[in-house]
């Protein structure tokens, strides 16, 4: 087993590290496999913007991608298989690519449905919240605590094993 300081620079950590930026930058191919696969999963309707008709696509989705970067092989992949893919073929072959339960799918739709929501305009339109930090005041934390919702917690006993 490698320890922190030997082991070689390709192990990768079990969660995702913050980027800013994919491995590298997406193809023009690419971009317009997600452009097409967008669309198929978010289709325009009722003053509802199709997953590509979102401002700033290629932007929203490098970050998208950016975020889920251990999983840019496998996007990347995928984007090479659906390319060659006709539009009209896309959403049976999307289809049929959730049905087998692959990462695939999983990553491909993840990278879609977050550009979409962090397009300004959808979220919005869906009144969707950003994110925020809402930590109880000194007071409340100390209401809470006292109004004995960790007394089961407690009755349950410590469990812990020593290091002996």
């Amino acid at each position: 087993m490698a320890d922190v300081l030997t082991s070689p620079v390709t192990d990768r950590l079990s969660v995702s590290q913050v980027r800013k930026y994919p491995p590298r930058p997406l193809t023009l191919l690419e971009v317009e496999t997600l452009r097409r696969v967008a669309d198929a999963l978010i289709p325009p309707g009722d003053g509802v913007l199709s997953g590509s008709a979102i401002p700033d696509f290629e932007a929203l989705v490098t970050k998208a991608v950016a975020i889920l970067d251990k999983g840019f092989p496998q996007l990347v992949a995928t984007l090479a298989e659906l390319a060659p893919v006709p539009s009209g073929d896309l959403w049976p072959t999307l289809q049929a690519l959730a049905a087998r339960n692959e990462p695939a799918f999983y990553t491909l739709s993840t990278t879609v449905a977050g550009a979409y929501l962090y397009s300004k305009e959808v979220r919005e339109q869906l009144n969707y919240p950003l994110p925020h930090r809402n930590p109880p005041g000194f007071f409340d934390a100390a209401d809470e605590l006292s109004s004995g919702i960790l007394d089961p917690v407690m009755a349950g006993g410590f469990s812990y094993r020593t290091a002996d």
